[in-house]
């Protein structure tokens, strides 16, 4: 089975190469790497694998943590997107940052020859059968960390039920977020034995700082009150757009802020606001345009100090099928919190912020502009809101200090 996986992903990659050539250039810089070509590393290492920016935050507290309980190791993050690499290098926590090999052979080989990893743990549900095997192979042990199985996730794991077992088994612990999720990953082959709830590291990275660059910090002070929507997808910001067209006629003093989670996609973004006869700047602009309808947020690492301007948030990725994505920045500012039916690769958490009356889910741009309308117009509301959501995150900390305890257990030898 591994060779026709690797016949099978091999094939996919070269037949998909022209294609990314053409849309993707951002990643041909990371080539050498993801093929396995990075320097050596000096000294034993911990291997810390983060898919982008969500991971990388998320596992910021818990880099902390690792050395403090395993003093003298050298920790290697690896991340998949330039985004996420990014925002590593800015942080500086680690001693090295790469980028993780493609699962072939010969890639995850050589990378494994040049960081020599004594443990490596990969955040949230990332599964390599490759890799795991090399890693088996050389007895490094894998810790799965912040593990998550989504519906959608769920059914394309299971038509590879007969194999998956196999693969699962190389994780020395799979660490879930939710007791669904670890009934999930064991239904689907993942020993019962290594599989532990250990919460959502999420609930614990640090809130990003309230400093931002002066001319940014200077327009957000300027267009108030602002709506913000973030980390949009394809096929949303028509939605949004249609939304704030509505609120205007009640609210003309209203702004907003909006960010693609795509960074290739604010030039067609930019279009849409300029179709629809709104001012625009881009916040690259600034201050030369601070006089805007919308601002187009088209930098990396500033939405989440962004959100302490917004009267109220609507996070991205949830109107449309992608999953949606985290509502803790915002929460952790008090700001109330809007998302669409999309949730599932934040199932829990949705659930837990919408029971304690901590977030308000919307279907479509009328329900989502008039959710927004109810917290401009009733500004106790907004705040009840804000201050439950910044309650629940509270709450649910301790995840980190719980998963990194049970993997210094199990390098002792310590049943999970």
């Amino acid at each position: 089975m591994y060779a026709l996986y690797t016949a099978v992903l091999a094939a996919a990659l070269i037949l998909a190469s022209p294609w990314y050539l053409v849309r993707f250039r951002k990643y041909m810089p990371a080539v050498g790497e993801r093929l396995g070509y990075v320097g050596p590393q000096t000294g034993p290492a911990i291997w810390i694998h983060a898919v982008s920016v969500g991971e990388v935050r998320a596992v910021d507290r818990m880099i902390e943590r690792l050395r403090d309980a395993f003093p003298g190791r050298r920790l290697v993050l690896s991340t998949t997107t330039p985004t996420g690499r990014a925002l590593a290098l800015a942080e500086g926590r680690v001693d090295r940052v790469i980028y993780f090999p493609l699962d072939l052979p010969g890639a995850v080989a050589r990378s494994l020859d040049r960081i020599r990893p004594e443990m490596v743990i990969v955040a949230e549900t990332e599964i390599w059968p490759n890799f795991l095997r090399e890693c088996e192979r050389r007895r490094a042990p894998v810790f799965m960390v912040n593990g998550r199985v989504s519906d959608t996730s769920y059914d394309r794991y299971r038509l590879a039920a007969r194999w998956l077992p196999r693969v699962l088994d190389g994780y020395r612990l799979l660490g879930m977020q939710s007791d669904e999720d670890a009934r999930r990953v064991i239904d689907l082959g993942a020993p019962r034995a290594r599989t532990v709830v250990l919460g959502n590291v999420k609930y614990d990275a640090p809130a990003s700082t309230p400093t931002l660059d002066d001319a940014l910090d200077a327009a957000l002070s300027a267009m108030q009150p602002m709506w913000i929507a973030a980390s949009t997808a394809a096929g949303e910001e028509p939605m949004v757009l249609e939304a704030y067209g509505r609120l205007r006629r009640a609210h003309p003093g209203l702004r907003l802020l909006i960010a693609p989670r795509r960074p290739e996609r604010f030039g067609e973004v930019e279009a849409m606001i300029a179709a629809r006869a709104l001012r625009s700047a881009r916040r690259s602009a600034l201050p030369e345009e601070p006089d805007a309808d919308v601002l187009l947020l088209d930098s990396i690492g500033e939405l989440a100090a962004a959100f302490r301007h917004a009267a109220v948030v609507f996070m991205g990725g949830t109107l449309v099928p992608r999953g949606g994505h985290n509502v803790l920045e915002p929460a952790r500012f008090r700001k109330p919190v809007v998302f669409g039916p999309h949730m599932e690769n934040f199932r829990d958490m949705a659930r837990t912020f919408l029971d304690a009356g901590a977030a308000v889910q919307v279907a479509d741009a009328a329900e989502l502009a008039r959710a927004v309308a109810r917290m401009l117009e009733d500004p106790e509301l907004a705040e009840r809101i804000g201050t439950r959501a910044a309650r629940v995150a509270e709450r649910n900390a301790g995840a980190t200090a719980r998963t990194v305890g049970a993997i210094r257990a199990a390098m002792n030898g310590a049943p999970a």
